[in-house]
């Protein structure tokens, strides 16, 4: 009994048996690896900025509640933000909705992202304005 106590740990001191999950198995992970496939068919994959703001989007945990060119999930009601920019909102919009949510739509679900910090917030909102829903 003892040594199979002993094997044990040393099974799960070495990671085998281990549930920690890798970093390839995770959403955000999954959905990283479609921000090239989403530059291309937006038109984005010069655009540096957009580019940061698309890897934060799906860094972030976005797509938990949005989808995004058919990645993501449906949660909460969460809209679909591949046409975002089509709407013509601008950068501001996007950023103070980013910031407090339920400021801009009263009852919104959607966290507040201030801890981005300004300068990734307008990545994000840039990366919104360039989607148009091109396809």
């Amino acid at each position: 009994m003892a040594a199979a106590l002993v094997l044990l740990a040393l099974g799960l001191g070495l990671g085998i048996g281990s549930c920690a999950p890798r970093a390839e198995d995770t959403l955000a992970y999954s959905v990283k690896t479609q921000v090239p496939r989403w530059a291309k068919e937006e038109g984005f994959k010069r655009n540096r900025v957009a580019l940061a703001g698309a890897n934060l989007f799906a860094e972030s945990g976005c797509t938990n509640c949005h989808t995004y060119l058919g990645s993501g999930a449906t949660n909460l009601g969460a809209p679909d933000l591949s046409a975002e920019g089509a709407k013509g909102r601008g950068l501001r919009f996007q950023i103070e909705h980013l910031k407090c949510p339920s400021c801009v739509h009263a009852g919104s679900s959607m966290p507040r992202f201030t801890a981005l910090g300004p300068a990734n917030l307008r990545r994000l909102a840039v990366f919104l304005e360039v989607s148009k829903g091109r396809k």
